[in-house]
């Protein structure tokens, strides 16, 4: 069998979400865990002609919900061929992810508009295996329903859960108090006590009913357009370990 490692960029660079032409080996059916990294290797298996990239997703803080074996370990690597097919494990996996992080985007924008699966990593999320999706199998010669892993929820991002219902992220702060904006609390669950960084602000942010409620303002901050200003008027600063807290506005 051969197999070469590919720099994490060099595998990113082919991944998408959408505009698809048209393996996985895990005893886990349907799990949540942070996605530390994607990599890959080229590999060469049984009647392969040629390499092909095989994608590895790479996970830490696994809670395991349903699995075909007992599963104990605190990581997972879920291995899956790339393909640019709809009809392929990677073309479900990638559509199920545009449906939740390009959800606001317009069904036949082009790839290039939307935000693609490097937006997964450092993010909670849960991975289910659904069955009856139509693949080709070569044995048979004809297209066959197989399982495949779809992403069904992130944390802070939109989905549906284990538990059915949006839970509230570790750390949310309480209920803002009256009169203050949906912009001002926005800033405060930033920058509070210590301050946070940005992936534990989306942790957060996401999750308060005062932010949520206010449609502009969530789109900027998915957008990431919410805080450049606010650090370059000074309402905001980050500092070296990438935390932010109150500034003295310009």
């Amino acid at each position: 069998m051969a197999e070469t490692t590919l720099p994490s960029e060099q595998v990113l660079a082919q991944l998408k979400t959408r505009e698809f032409e048209s393996g996985f080996r895990s005893p886990l059916q349907h799990f949540r865990g942070k996605l530390d990294s994607i990599t890959g290797s080229m590999v060469q298996r049984g009647n392969m002609p040629q390499p092909k990239l095989e994608v590895y997703y790479n996970f830490s803080d696994i809670e395991v919900f349903k699995s075909t074996e007992p599963y104990q370990s605190p990581v997972a690597q879920v291995n899956i061929m790339h393909s640019t097919r709809a009809k392929s494990n990677m073309g479900v996996l990638g559509k199920s992810i545009d449906k939740i992080i390009n959800a606001s985007l317009n069904e036949n924008a082009p790839q290039t508009q939307g935000k693609n699966q490097d937006f997964l990593v450092g993010k909670v999320q849960e991975w289910k295996a659904t069955p009856g999706h139509m693949m080709w199998d070569n044995d048979k010669q004809a297209e066959t329903p197989r399982d495949a892993f779809e992403v069904v929820y992130v944390e802070g991002i939109g989905g549906t859960p284990h538990s059915g219902v949006a839970t509230p992220a570790a750390g949310q702060a309480a209920p803002a108090p009256t009169g203050i904006t949906p912009v001002q609390q926005a800033i405060s669950l930033l920058t509070d006590g210590d301050g946070l960084t940005l992936q534990q602000w989306n942790n957060v942010v996401f999750q308060d009913s005062l932010v949520k409620g206010d449609t502009e303002l969530t789109l900027s901050i998915v957008q990431g357009t919410f805080l450049p200003p606010l650090e370059a008027d000074g309402t905001i600063t980050k500092d070296e370990n990438g935390v932010y807290h109150k500034g003295t506005k310009k």
